[in-house]
Parts: C-alpha cells; sequence; structure tokens
C-alpha cells in the first residue's frame, strides 16, 4: 500500500510516519513539505517539496502526484491543507482515498467564531466570545487570538477595556476560562456506526504544545464531549480542548483533524489513527482497551541526524 503524507516537517505529520512505520501497513511511505528542513528522509520512502496549499497550481500538482505515484491513501495534516483539500474533495477522491473528516465539521471548526456561534445554537454551554471590532468584551479578563488556525499559539491575554487595540479587529475574544491548571486536550474518535471513544488528557504547555499530560476520566467532561458529537453526527476524528470550570467544562477550541498528542495516544492504546485508516479501507482495527487512569506522559526531545 501506497500512503501519502502531507506536513511531515510538522509535529502530527512526522509522527503520523513514526505511526505508520511501526505499524508496518504500508510498504510505501511519501511524505511532502513546503519546506526541506526536516530528518523527513529518515523515515519516509520518498520525500518530496510541495508547493503551499493556498498556491492555485497545489490541487493540481497533488492530483499528478497521487496519480504518479499511485497513491492508495493520502492523509492530510495541516489545517491549510485539509481546509483546501475540503474545499476540493470530488477531485482528489476520484482518484485515492482521502483519511479527512467531513466538509461540514471543517468548515465550522476552523473558524473559531463560527464553531462557538454553532454551539451555542445548539444548547451547548461555551464560553462568552465575540470578534474584536465587532463586539467589545463587557467582563475581563479576556484572551484575544486569531480567528482560524494557529493551535495554542499567539494567544494574548487583555485585562482591561484600555487594553484593547484595533490591530487585533477580526480576531476573536474569549473569556478567560479558570482555573488554568484544568485544562484537558479531548481526544474523540467517532466510528461509522457513531461509537465513540474519548481520551482525556489533563496536559501541562510547553511552547503551544502539550508537553506533559495525565490520563482522567471526568463523567461531566464525558458528557459535554458526547453531547457535541451527537449534534454533529458524523463519522471522524478530531480533539476538543477545554478547561474544567466551576460552571463545568467549557470547550475553547475544536480541531477538525489529528492533533499533536497523537504518537501519545497511539502509545497509550488510543489508536485513533489506526481505527480510522481501518474503517475507511475497510480492514479489521486494532482492539480498544482503555488507558489506565492517572498514567503520566511526557514529551521530550529526539535527535535525528542527517
Amino acid at each position: 500500500m501506497n500512503i501519502l503524507i502531507s506536513g511531515i516537517a510538522g509535529d502530527i505529520g512526522f509522527g503520523v510516519g513514526r505511526i505508520l512505520r511501526d505499524w508496518g501497513i504500508s510498504k510505501n511511505l511519501i511524505g511532502i513539505d513546503t519546506g526541506n528542513e526536516h530528518p523527513g528522509k529518515l523515515l519516509f520512502d520518498s520525500v518530496l517539496l510541495a508547493p503551499r496549499a493556498m498556491d492555485p497550481s497545489y490541487i493540481d500538482w497533488l492530483h499528478n502526484l497521487i496519480t504518479e505515484y499511485k497513491v492508495d491513501l493520502f492523509i492530510p495534516t495541516s489545517e491549510a491543507e485539509i481546509s483546501v483539500i475540503s474545499k476540493n474533495i470530488d477531485v482528489i477522491t476520484k482518484i485515492t482515498k482521502v483519511l479527512i473528516n467531513a466538509p461540514s465539521l471543517i468548515d465550522i471548526c476552523m473558524d473559531k467564531h463560527a464553531m462557538l456561534l454553532f454551539l451555542s445554537s445548539q444548547g451547548v454551554r461555551v464560553p462568552d466570545h465575540g470578534l474584536m471590532g465587532v463586539d467589545t468584551p463587557i467582563n475581563f479578563p479576556v484572551i484575544v487570538k486569531p480567528r482560524r488556525g494557529r493551535g495554542s499559539k499567539d494567544i494574548k491575554q487583555i485585562d482591561s477595556v484600555l487594553e484593547l487595540s484595533s490591530d487585533n479587529d477580526g480576531e476573536v475574544w474569549q473569556e478567560l476560562l479558570l482555573p488554568a491548571e484544568q485544562e484537558f486536550t479531548c481526544a474523540v474518535y467517532v466510528r461509522p456506526n457513531l461509537e465513540t471513544r474519548i481520551l482525556q488528557l489533563k496536559r501541562t504547555l510547553v511552547g503551544g504544545y502539550t508537553g506533559k499530560a495525565e490520563v482522567f476520566d471526568n463523567s461531566d467532561i464525558s458528557k459535554y464531549i458526547q453531547d457535541i458529537v451527537n449534534i454533529f453526527k458524523i463519522h471522524g476524528c478530531f480533539n476538543i480542548q477545554l478547561r474544567l470550570t466551576k460552571q463545568g467544562p467549557l470547550l475553547f477550541e475544536i480541531n477538525p483533524r489529528l492533533s499533536s498528542t497523537l504518537v501519545f495516544r497511539d502509545k497509550l492504546g488510543f489508536m485513533d489513527l489506526r481505527w480510522w485508516i481501518c474503517d475507511k479501507l475497510g480492514l479489521e482495527a486494532p482492539s480498544y482497551k482503555r488507558p489506565k487512569i492517572k498514567t503520566k506522559i511526557y514529551r521530550g526531545n529526539i535527535e535525528y541526524i542527517v
């Protein structure tokens, strides 16, 4: 099987490659990225330089690559590519299978403001929020972040109305959820029959990424996430980030893609990447044994010499 993975210079794309290499499901791993400063050639059988997803030539380039390398499965990992491919999904699925969520989920969740508005309209508790330059926050502190992308990066805390700036117009503001030490990243895998598997990781951020985490099983969080799954009713894999507040769990982001803790999860036995691939290809999926509560995980550094 020939599998194409994009964004291999990033932790998600490279992590996908690590899991697939360990699994042995593919005889040929092909990696692409817009840059070449990465150790991809140590892991992938072929490494190619790709145009940026927003480049007008990207879809044609990708189509030709998939055809030339006889790709059986394409796994896009960067948000930019996922967004563009979702809008052109009919073109790509004519020539290969694509591991990607439904366009409706991607469209809503890629836009942080639209996601909060939608879930609130469906009766889900969400933080107070608005758009800078359109809705002025009344209560402080709030956090301000880009409307699309960037994960947990480029977040600013605003403590008073005097700190508001037109430089942030168009960005999303949300109430600051407390306590900060009650932050969870929750992996969600929904099978084609809508059976739902959830992994709750209470995390500590290091440089915008999960640096360490502990496995939890909080019933309020489980119900909150299941309510969201029941609203979308979509098979796929996504990640919900939330804080457990005095009012209960409140989300602040949904990533409609694989997330940076996928290698952590796979090692714990929460093999959402493998399950997703098996369900996509009609293969027998690895069994699921719930990770032990209070298991701790730590992100370390690995040196690569190319």
